[in-house]
């Protein structure tokens, strides 16, 4: 067992070096081996995981066995005061709610208790998993657009193939001759923007329960990023941002009418390519739904209400208030999937005082970028 101990250890410590000398190449490797570099990473990511998992198994069954020598050594019966002591030490696991109690009090300045911050200091005060798993429930929700565009979560710069030229497959007599055809395949660079949110409180705060104070500033912080990266989606100029679909898709020169028509709402999705009409979905501002569509008597048959949810000729309605572009209402009818959004570091969440009051800041922050693969996927009409 120990001999096993001793070889996760090294296999541990080359990952550590490997990784670092990858962070150090990403800076200057040429762009074809970004997604090799980038591959290795999230590999070693998963074998170090694995290991750790499996150190950890191993040295649980080494402290039972050494437990057990050692009540047989004094012939007392010391399991009732062991477990006790194993028990607590579970408790403050990175995974329970103790532990992300102890995290909020320290993140608050509450006062702990001896085996808070000894659990804080053993895990290096890292963010609890059950705090990860809140936040990634909160930002990618699948009623938005976040939710429904294709994401990802690599750590490092990331390359995504764009073709721009794509031929079509043909076909021929059995053993004829191959007409060869040219296709070109093009790229996107996905590059880190920050987003972040800065929560300013009162000192009040601290009349607040653990659990209540950790699902506010979770829920704050959150919403406000995910209301960003959401934005930036459709309009974001590409600039410290998302590019966004608006950037990347000209307006159809056939404007909507004033007066929003049920033809014209066919027109639309006429417009549309046939392979992007599965998973195809709505974008308008509250307004244009709940004026111009919903109101539209010819309509009546084709909208369906889900909760707060909405379908209009079977494909997802979502409202966005950037929809309104240069002043004019504006419909995006389009397959989401085209869109590639790259998660660079997981929102945490940390805490700062100010020197000039009472008051506690909150800084959340997360790294992400975005583009439109396929401009093909998309079209975008402009009302008059």
């Amino acid at each position: 067992m120990q001999k096993r101990l001793i070889e996760i250890d090294e296999e541990l410590h080359q990952i550590e070096e490997r990784s670092g000398e990858i962070h150090t190449a990403v800076e200057t490797a040429e762009h074809d081996e970004l997604e090799k570099l980038s591959a290795e990473i999230t590999e070693m990511e998963e074998r170090k995981a694995a290991l750790l998992a499996e150190k950890a198994e191993l040295e649980a069954k080494e402290e039972e066995a050494r437990s057990f020598d050692e009540s047989k050594a004094t012939e007392i019966e010391l399991p009732k005061a062991v477990m006790p002591e194993q028990e607590e030490r579970k408790m403050f696991d990175i995974n329970t709610v103790e532990y992300r109690n102890a995290w909020v009090k320290r993140l608050i300045g509450r006062e702990m208790n001896e085996e808070e911050r000894a659990a804080l200091g053993a895990a290096g005060a890292v963010i609890p998993t059950m705090t990860v798993n809140a936040v990634w429930d909160k930002l990618v929700k699948p009623a938005e657009l976040l939710g429904k565009v294709d994401v990802s979560q690599f750590p490092t710069y990331v390359r995504f193939p764009r073709a721009t030229t794509n031929n079509a497959a043909t076909s021929q007599a059995v053993g004829g001759t191959i007409t060869e055809s040219s296709d070109v395949v093009g790229y996107i660079d996905l590059v880190p923007n920050e987003y972040v949110k800065l929560l300013t409180v009162g000192a009040d705060i601290d009349h607040m329960a653990v659990e209540a104070v950790h699902d506010w500033i979770v829920d704050n912080l959150v919403s406000n990023i995910r209301y960003a990266i959401n934005k930036d989606i459709l309009v974001g100029t590409g600039t410290n941002s998302l590019k966004g679909i608006t950037t990347s898709v000209a307006a159809d020169a056939t404007a909507l009418p004033a007066t929003v028509t049920k033809a014209s709402i066919l027109k639309i999705m006429a417009a549309l390519g046939g392979n992007y009409q599965e998973g195809a979905v709505w974008i308008m501002t509250p307004k244009m739904f709940f004026e111009d569509i919903m109101s539209l008597t010819a309509l009546n048959d084709y909208v369906i209400q889900n909760g707060f949810g909405y379908k209009l000729f079977g494909h997802d309605v979502i409202l966005m208030s950037e929809a309104l572009v240069s002043t004019k209402e504006t419909i995006f009818y389009g397959d989401p999937k085209a869109y590639k959004v790259n998660i660079f570091k997981a929102l945490e969440v940390k805490q700062f005082e100010t020197a000039t009051s009472t008051n506690l800041q909150f800084r959340g922050a997360t790294m992400a970028d975005g583009e439109l693969l396929d401009t093909n996927a998309f079209v975008r009409f402009a009302q008059a």
